[in-house]
């Protein structure tokens, strides 16, 4: 008996033997770089690009399987000169077990070190865009398997691969470089969730770190589309400076902030909701002619079918506080945005200055509130209504109100030097937004001494200026057309009464420094009435 278990023991330590020296000698035996230019063809054919591959070799001392190195795919012609996508390499581990039967299973697949280029030219294409060009000519997956559904087949290899990892990765999509991408995929099956675990870095003045992990699946079918999802996406130490290019701004625009994000993705890969926050201790928007400036934004983000909803958006700007409600919707052929505004004692002084405007001074607390809808974010496109009021503020380098003080003083006979600074109790208004127009029927100003109400519009896009005012200096009053932009504006009275009581006041005050003949006045009023 003993030695019947001794002979058994011999054979099968042979045969476990055997087959050790067999796998150790396969990657010498066998060469399957004789199958690299079938392999190249095949991928040139698939993916409508250059291929090339080093090597590709049977491993074993890091698990038996295949590897392909140096793996390169050239760019599109039309763009930047090198390859749109490297890799040192691919890793495929096999499962031993199946592979004694007869059939092949992979363990895992390593991705090493890949390299991805995308670019986006002048006219919105992509450099990938033309790649496996026949796809456009398949028909969506159905939710079902059939027997010769070649997309739910391509599905069904992959679950095929128990774990997926790719390590080291980089992607550069125009100015933005993303590096440091590490991924792995564990559990592939389709009866249970698969887990997923993955990080990058965005590179920028600091380095903004994504991390994302949770889960995909099950698979109740086999179109991508339906699989759940439930993962958790944080980003930290956020730099906008770096997604500039990304957003699509023009150069002479410049963005910046800092902050950090936290999102939870839940549902369907092809219909996710997406709900969490976006935090940033600054953000500076900087375009052609001004600049907006924002502290301590807090902005919960909901995401659902293709609409964005930002509810109670809360930032300081110029030491006043905002409440904001933000609806965009992504679905149409040019995006939508509704925008229910709230500020409140904000310095309004410096807010003009960073918008530049106009050259017009106006300080005092401001509080607006505003319902605005605009699609593609376009100025003309824009439509609304709003109110607006200062309290307690001044105003200068305003030339109509130095106009109806000068005008005021001069009909009712009584010369006065005009300061340069006028102050005012209130300075308020509502407003309706038409087509690139800003338009009022009741913006009032109202002072000690000095009260102006108007009505008309203005263009936002054309600087043109409409209105017509009434203004009371004292006791007397005023009523005149105000036409031409704000660069050149003209004012046209209304009565002749007041250009006689002008000319009599001119005269007047002509005549304490000495005899004005007729051009004298004329000039004069020339210069006042421009």
């Amino acid at each position: 008996m003993k030695r019947l278990l001794k002979i058994t023991s011999l054979v099968l330590a042979s045969f476990f033997l055997f087959i050790l020296l067999g796998i150790i000698i396969l990657p010498y035996v066998i060469d399957l770089n004789k199958y690299k230019d079938i392999a190249v063809k095949e991928l040139e054919r698939s993916l409508n690009r250059e291929v090339s591959i080093d090597d590709i070799k049977i491993t074993v001392l890091t698990g038996i399987g295949v590897e392909l190195k140096n793996i390169k795919i050239k760019n599109h012609p039309a763009f930047s000169k090198g390859d749109l996508l490297t890799l040192d390499g691919i890793r495929f581990r096999i499962k031993l077990l199946p592979l004694i039967k007869g059939r092949i299973a992979f363990n895992k697949v390593i991705i090493n070190k890949p390299n991805l280029l995308l670019e986006k030219n002048k006219k919105g294409d992509w450099n990938f865009s033309n790649i496996s060009e026949k796809d456009k000519l398949e028909k969506p997956a159905p939710k079902s398997l059939k027997k010769n559904d070649k997309g739910s087949f391509d599905l069904l290899a992959v679950m095929l691969i128990s774990d997926l990892e790719l390590k080291n990765g980089s992607v550069k999509i125009n100015d933005i470089k993303i590096k440091d991408m590490n991924i792995k995929v564990k559990d592939i099956s389709i009866g249970s969730p698969i887990k997923i675990d993955a990080s990058c870095n965005v590179a920028g003045t600091t380095l903004t770190k994504i991390k994302m992990d949770g889960t995909l699946g099950p698979v109740s079918s086999f179109d991508i589309n339906e699989m759940p999802v439930n993962a958790n996406l944080k980003i930290r130490d956020i730099d906008l400076s770096s997604y500039q290019s990304f957003l699509g701004l023009p150069q002479d625009n410049k963005l910046s902030g800092k902050g950090y994000s936290e999102i939870k993705i839940k549902g369907k890969i092809g219909d996710p909701l997406a709900s969490g926050k976006v935090e940033l201790d600054s953000f500076v928007f900087d375009y052609k002619t001004g600049r907006v400036r924002l502290a301590d934004l807090k902005m919960p983000v909901e995401i659902k079918k293709g609409v964005i909803n930002i509810n109670k958006l809360k930032f300081k700007l110029y030491d006043g506080t905002s409440k904001d409600n933000i609806h965009l919707d992504m679905n149409g052929k040019e995006p939508q945005v509704k925008t229910k505004l709230h500020l409140e004692s904000v310095q309004t002084e410096q807010l003009l200055k960073d918008l530049n405007l106009s050259k017009v001074v106006v300080s005092g607390l401001l509080l607006l509130d505003a319902d605005i809808t605009a699609k593609d974010t376009a100025v003309a496109k824009a439509d609304g209504n709003g109110f607006f009021m200062i309290k307690n503020g001044k105003i200068s380098d305003l030339e109509i109100v130095d106009k109806i003080i000068e005008l005021g003083h001069i009909a009712a006979s009584k010369p006065r030097k005009i300061g340069k600074v006028t102050e005012f109790d209130e300075l308020s208004g509502r407003f309706r937004i038409e087509q690139g127009y800003l338009k009022t029927e009741d913006m009032r100003l109202a002072g000690k001494d000095l009260s102006i109400s108007a009505k008309g519009y203005y263009g936002l896009l054309n600087n043109e200026l409409n209105f017509d005012v009434a203004a009371k200096v004292e006791e007397n009053n005023l009523e005149f057309k105000i036409t031409g932009t704000t660069d050149k504006p003209k004012y046209v009275l209304k009565t002749k009464r007041i250009q006689q009581n002008i000319i009599k006041g001119v005269i007047k005050k002509g005549a304490e420094k000495g005899k004005l003949d007729e051009k004298d006045v004329r000039d004069i009023l020339k210069d006042i009435l421009k």
